[in-house]
């Protein structure tokens, strides 16, 4: 009984980390893009610039919460500018959405949109 008490009065599991996940399939890596977000799954989508690629900010698996750090998500009305520290989740591959998550966002510009 003491043991059920125990477990239940057990601090709530810090959310997972990005870099070091054991989810993570490659090496981290920086890209300069635009995040904003997305009705449908993954809501949070970085376009890299100068690319067609979009990477899909998620968290360890398809469905879960994304992983990136909590001031990045301002919503539907802004896009968020940054060099963004991504790992991914999934290879690259032609035509499919990279799924990743967001170690750290550098260089920071948030622009609202209309």
């Amino acid at each position: 009984m003491v043991l059920v008490a125990l477990l239940l009065a057990a601090p709530p599991a810090a959310p997972a980390a990005c870099k070091g996940n054991p989810a993570v399939i490659g090496k981290c890596f920086t890209v300069h893009g635009r995040m904003r977000a997305y009705n449908g799954n993954p809501t949070f989508r970085i376009w890299p610039v100068g690319t067609k690629r979009i990477i899909g900010v998620t968290g360890a698996q398809p469905g879960e919460e994304p992983i990136m750090p909590g001031d990045l998500a301002c919503g539907f009305s802004c896009d968020v500018l940054a060099d963004f520290e991504v790992c991914p989740f999934s290879e690259t591959k032609p035509g499919v959405m990279q799924r990743a998550c967001i170690e750290t966002a550098s260089k920071k510009t948030i622009r609202q949109r209309e």
